[in-house]
């Protein structure tokens, strides 16, 4: 009998999906639903869009995966989600509510992945469930949405909120074994509070603006004193503080904390006045500081990752997780300077993708009888192909496109018989076109579902979409789309690998040629398409046969600081909102009156 399991995320970046015996079915970010960035947690709107996409109800879910249950609180102790409001609760096997005690106890226990089986109450319907490790959700996430038989797989994060910042496990087809699990390498949390010390506050949502700029700048030999191991030596003044190292190298006060808590806007906290403005982003000092941060995060993952090598000689296959692994300039470094491991990384290396982890664990390791009793067994894993690493949410029909489309007074539509060349001539007329294609995509990165596209011929593209698009800082770079046949052609790609998730930045071979979707480096962060991905394969080797240009700027189909649209209503709202050109909903291109 089938087992189906339903795994929720309750801190930020909250989540919620959909396992059926071991595969991935349905997946959403809370904040696709709620249009909040960063949501934290679940509401009964999220559970009910990834059951409605599973074509179930919450009485054919057999179990529930938790992770985050407690997680970060505000200035007076109070949890910044509220479960309440939303009429979940968790009760013992005594009976009475778990607490944030028993939670701690869980988390003390540093050989425990899971623990239960507790009930969980959503509303008036109760269910069991069980609380999975953030940093093991992370690992099995990456893990089971892997092609590999067996990995090392590495976590990296801030924090997990209970002190923990990484963690490392070596899986196979049937057993996991932890190997490494702690405090004691927090290069993550360094990484973050630079963010913030740059002005590029909050860095749960903008630490990607470090890894831009650091590109405009050389890191500094100082830089070199600074990576892990070396900063930890015996008799260290500042026991490994790498913030404050950094920091008073460069003038700075280094005492200077990041008092930025929480780190969502709207939920209190405030700037350091020693911080940078990130409008200095053009200064010496914030790109050398930037740079140097980049540097110190890169070296010290591969000093840590080479020392797990060393010692744990278990395979070739490298699973990476994690918020800090959605740096794709040091996944590519890492990608150079370990030519012989085979390095993966799934599309939500965040927390988003903590719920998918948490829920093909359970689904692996329980099962279900003919007596519908579920029952402790081991199953040998079940692989995913990479379409199925993108696909989380629903996809939109036509009768329920065309008629949002006839809610608007502000637009008209056609529908022709082949889009695909119609739109291949707009982008080479310099246009600007909002892509809605299937099924939304899992992550935070735009795969060809949700997208904005351009041509990256035109040297002063980028700077078009920044400004009058995405409204950002100029100095950020956007991705290129290119055919995965002629990927070794445009870009330094590791022979026999394909990148479909835009989380490994290469050198590009022919930057003069796209110059809009290459940064200032000469790197790009590329996704390569086949035809497995449906229509923006079909349009992306039109636009080749146009031009001889395999290669398309590929943006997230958002505005600054909002989410990636979801539904056919977001994709309009974002479109009007915008200097977008030309929206394309499925078969239909949409244009302003």
């Amino acid at each position: 009998m089938s087992l189906n399991v339903l795994g929720l995320s309750f801190g930020h970046d909250g989540s919620a999906s959909v396992v059926k015996n071991g595969k991935l079915i349905a997946h959403i970010a809370s904040e696709r639903i709620t249009r909040v960035k960063k949501q934290r947690g679940v509401n009964k709107r999220v559970i009910k869009y990834v059951l409605d996409k599973a074509k179930m109800k919450l009485t054919d879910i057999d179990i529930v995966a938790l992770i985050n249950w407690f997680w970060d609180k505000g200035f007076e102790g109070e949890e910044l989600f509220d479960k309440e409001e939303e009429g979940f609760a968790v009760i013992t096997e005594r009976g009475i509510e778990y607490s944030l005690e028993d939670y701690a106890e869980f988390y003390r226990n540093v050989s425990m992945a899971a623990q239960g089986v507790f009930t969980i109450q959503i509303g008036d319907q109760a269910k069991p469930c069980i609380h999975v490790d953030h940093h093991f959700a992370h690992c099995a996430y990456t893990y089971f949405m892997s092609p590999f038989d067996d990995a090392l797989c590495f976590s990296l994060d801030v924090n997990d909120n209970m002190g923990n910042n990484h963690s490392a496990y070596y899986f196979d087809r049937e057993n996991h074994h932890p190997i490494r699990k702690g405090d004691d390498f927090s290069v993550g949390a360094f990484y973050s509070q630079i963010c913030d010390f740059l002005g590029f506050y909050p860095s749960l949502t903008d630490a990607g603006k470090v890894m831009a700029l650091a590109a405009y700048k050389k890191h500094s030999s100082i830089a070199n004193h600074f990576t892990w191991p070396e900063v930890i030596k015996m008799g260290d003044i500042y026991h490994g503080d790498q913030y404050s190292h950094l920091l008073g190298a460069h003038g700075q006060n280094m005492f200077t904390k990041r008092n930025l808590y929480p780190q969502l806007k709207g939920e209190g906290g405030k700037a350091d006045k020693k911080w940078l403005d990130k409008k200095d982003w053009n200064k010496p000092l914030s790109k050398q500081i930037a740079a140097d941060a980049q540097f110190i995060l890169e070296q010290s993952v591969h000093n840590f990752i080479e020392e797990l090598e060393k010692n744990f000689k278990l395979t070739n296959n490298l699973c990476v997780v994690g918020g800090t692994f959605l740096n794709c300039v040091m996944n590519g470094m890492l990608e150079k300077k370990f030519p012989k491991l085979n390095i993966w990384a799934a599309p939500a290396c965040g927390d988003d993708g903590l719920s998918i982890g948490a829920s093909l664990f359970i689904s692996n390791k329980l099962d279900k009888n003919k007596k519908s009793e579920i029952t402790e067994k081991s199953k040998k894993k079940i692989n995913h192909t990479i379409q199925e690493n993108i696909s989380g949410g629903k996809k939109y029909y036509e009768k329920e496109i065309l008629e949002t489309i006839k809610d608007y007074d502000e637009i008209k539509y056609e529908k022709p018989d082949d889009l695909i060349p119609i739109i291949s001539k707009e982008l080479q007329n310099e246009k600007i076109v909002a892509w809605f294609q299937g099924e939304s995509e899992i992550g935070p990165r735009a795969l060809g579902r949700r997208s904005i596209l351009a041509d990256p011929r035109k040297q002063n593209m980028k700077d078009i979409l920044n400004k009058k698009i995405k409204k950002r800082e100029e100095f950020r770079p956007f991705a290129p789309l290119v055919l995965e046949d002629e990927a070794d052609e445009w870009f330094d790609v590791k022979e026999g690998k394909s990148y479909p998730f835009m989380l490994f930045s290469l050198k590009c071979k022919a930057s003069d040629e796209i110059p809009s979707a290459v940064h200032i480096d000469g790197t790009a962060r590329i996704q390569t398409v086949n035809k497995s991905n449906g229509a923006i394969y079909d349009l992306l080797y039109q636009f080749a046969e146009d031009t001889d240009i395999p290669v398309l700027i590929n943006t997230s189909f958002n505005t600054q600081g909002q989410p990636i649209v979801e539904d056919p209503e977001d994709a309009i709202e974002t479109f009007l909102d915008t200097e977008i050109d030309i929206l394309v909903l499925e078969k239909y291109i949409v244009r302003k009156k």
